[in-house]
């Protein structure tokens, strides 16, 4: 089932006379035209266009403003028993009353609206009383139309109307805005393998990104952040259908497969063709490996919004003291860590593989050395001595880079669930939850150490720069 959206946008950020359109990806361009016809039906019957969106059922996001059913109805009004009691409800606001699975849904408007009692006052009258247990829809897709208009009046200009980071500001910002269609987010506080919580989000949107151009958003609010949020979220579904969907389309029909497939002569590119439309109509086919592709994404999604999703320490903060950063200090100059390899040994990020020709996710070596994320854009490791940490600076935020890594770079997860361990011939080489904080406490202390490259673990001055506990977040 798909609910469709018409949104009249006003041009916010792009330019008045043009209308907004979803771009593609760069491999798109490398499939023939009957392949990029498949992924544009497919794109525009599921998700359509910025101002004429479709939205699948079937993807993990709250799109309405609240749902319930009916308690008491006439005519007139009706009072719901509805599951976000806090919704910001007004007159204007259109309900959706379930009428049945072969009769149509019927429409009315709120005229007024009680909060107190969660009555509607109706704007006219209803052909027949609604029943007791009806299902109600208030304010249908309510919630992904204000995000959109949120997100193309606050973000586009930076994210770009597909969510792809190449809006009209964006080549000249350094770092790149995030580019969402891959579903990763950097700074999460879920484990390693799982996306963004909403909350990440959300926090995201409302602090925003330490030491970049992503600024705060404390000015909107609740509601208007969780819709920018459900909007976020839309783009990434759609960019993770776009990417799998080509990916799987270029195995057999790329531009480069058809011309290794018709090489030897006897293949030729009608045949191709003939057999990607009928594989188009196959049910153990291309309509197949779509449905893998749903399913596989909104389980992705749904499973990391529960709470299983997020990393919670397995022990309780260890206390910020000269000891716990010695301890850290030795944990983070241990080479079977790896942390001297990016930040460096005195924490400048300027660590050997900051030197050195490192390769992509394919396997394929970068164009220059130095470090990369995944969306190909060369990147430094922290410089711990700034005191500028981009996913936020409370101790659990530094706990959940550690654990988790940070999502789409290098910077990998020393998940203590499963008892990582970086030498397995060695049982001592486990990361614990402990090393985990002892490491916390001694990354607050860099800005304010003055340890130089060489000094070792035993520095007097180690220990000297915790004697004054940091005041952090002890959240």
């Amino acid at each position: 089932m798909r609910t469709c959206l018409t949104l009249l946008l006003i041009c916010a950020v792009s330019g008045c006379g043009s209308k907004p359109e979803f771009s593609h990806r760069d491999e798109y361009e490398n499939l023939p035209p009957y392949a990029q016809a498949y992924v544009d039906e497919v794109l525009n019957t599921y998700f359509g266009t910025p101002t004429d969106m479709v939205v699948w059922d079937k993807l993990p996001l709250k799109l309405h403003t609240a749902t319930g059913k009916v308690t008491t109805a006439d005519n007139r009004s009706i009072t719901l028993d509805i599951n976000e009691p806090h919704a910001e409800i007004s007159s204007g606001t259109e309900l959706l009353l379930e009428a049945g699975e072969e009769a149509q849904q019927i429409s009315a408007w709120i005229r007024s609206w009680d909060e107190e009692s969660h009555t509607a006052t109706l704007e006219s009258a209803l052909q027949s009383k609604p029943a007791e247990e009806q299902s109600v829809v208030v304010g249908p897709g309510q919630v992904l139309a204000n995000g959109r208009h949120l997100y193309a009046e606050h973000c586009q200009h930076c994210h770009g109307v597909t969510g792809d980071g190449n809006g009209p500001t964006a080549p000249y910002l350094n770092p790149k805005p995030r580019d969402y269609r891959r579903g990763i987010f950097k700074f999460t506080t879920t484990q390693a393998p799982k996306r963004a919580s909403r909350e990440d989000l959300a926090r995201v949107i409302e602090d925003g990104i330490p030491g970049t151009y992503m600024p705060s958003f404390k000015l909107l609010t609740e509601d208007e952040s969780a819709a920018l949020v459900e909007y976020v979220m839309w783009l990434s579904l759609r960019g993770e259908l776009e990417y799998q969907l080509i990916r799987t389309l270029s195995d057999s029909y790329s531009n480069d497969a058809i011309k290794d497939r018709t090489s030897d002569g006897e293949t030729s590119r009608n045949d191709i063709r003939d057999e990607f439309n009928a594989a188009v109509n196959e049910p153990d086919s291309f309509r197949y490996e779509l449905d893998m592709m749903t399913t596989r994404l909104t389980q992705d999604w749904s499973s990391s919004q529960e709470e299983p999703a997020e990393v919670r320490p397995l022990t309780p903060r260890i206390p910020y003291s000269a000891e716990s950063v010695a301890k850290g200090r030795v944990l983070y100059l241990n080479e079977k860590n790896k942390c001297l390899q990016c930040h460096g040994e005195a924490g400048y990020g300027d660590g050997s593989q900051t030197f050195s020709i490192t390769k992509n996710e394919l396997n394929q070596e970068n164009p220059a050395p130095g470090l990369y994320d995944v969306w190909g854009n060369p990147i430094k490791p922290r410089n711990l001595h700034r005191g500028i940490y981009r996913g936020g600076r409370r101790p659990i935020d530094l706990y959940s880079r550690i654990y988790a890594g940070i999502k789409g770079t290098p910077m990998p997860a020393f998940s203590t669930t499963t008892l990582r361990k970086t030498d397995p011939d060695d049982p001592e080489s486990a990361i614990t939850d402990e090393d985990i904080w002892h490491l916390v406490n001694y990354i607050l202390s860099v800005p304010f150490e003055e340890v130089k490259t060489g000094a070792g673990a035993d520095s007097a001055k180690t220990a000297e720069l915790a004697t004054t506990p940091q005041e952090v977040d002890s959240h």
